[in-house]
């Protein structure tokens, strides 16, 4: 969900997942078809608001790249604090909680979504999984062990927080949240 520009979308498909690809943006996603052709890969790509559209069946995995504040990128964006002045905050925690709620509902049972930001807020990320924990108590965070992973960007409750100062001697990394939750099953 909310896939453009596609790279996730690519990555996925690269793995031979059946990808399907959904977002808002008709412009954004001719280019996601562009890359995909590009590149050799296909997925299916659907043109849709996700709080309109209904699947024809559920999904066994979603990612939802969540549209937010990009407060993350400020290490790459210095600019940020000039051009945004954080009135849209709210209405984006409106818009991914929506988000979040609705691409639950389409999960099979015991199907996992991955939510992810790239905010730097708590409200965007860890505030989130609070409250959808709060509102579906079924749901089970999914701590995933990667390589690379301090321990020290978990948070207590199983997310993994991002933050530009951590890798620093390489130059930071983006601000970024992301969990792993699964439905009852």
């Amino acid at each position: 969900l909310c896939a453009a520009p596609g790279g996730k979308t690519l990555q996925l498909a690269a793995t031979g997942a059946q990808v399907t690809a959904l977002d808002i943006s008709a412009p954004r996603m001719a280019r996601v078809e562009a890359n995909l052709a590009r590149a050799g890969l296909a997925a299916r790509v659907v043109v849709a608001d996700a709080l309109d559209w209904q699947p024809e069946q559920r999904f066994d995995a979603i990612l939802l790249d969540a549209p937010c504040s990009a407060t993350g990128t400020i290490r790459r964006h210095p600019d940020l604090p000039f051009v945004k002045d954080g009135s849209e905050v709210a209405g984006l925690v409106t818009l991914q909680a929506a988000l979040l709620d609705r691409a639950l509902g389409w999960l099979k049972p015991g199907g996992r979504l991955v939510f992810a930001t790239c905010s730097l807020l708590p409200e965007e990320g860890e505030g989130q999984l609070v409250a959808a924990l709060q509102r579906d108590p079924g749901l089970r965070v999914e701590r995933v062990e990667l390589q690379g992973v301090e321990p020290g960007w978990w948070t207590e409750a199983g997310g993994l927080r991002l933050r530009p100062d951590y890798w620093a001697e390489r130059g930071g990394m983006d601000g970024f949240f992301m969990v792993r939750v699964r439905v009852p099953g």
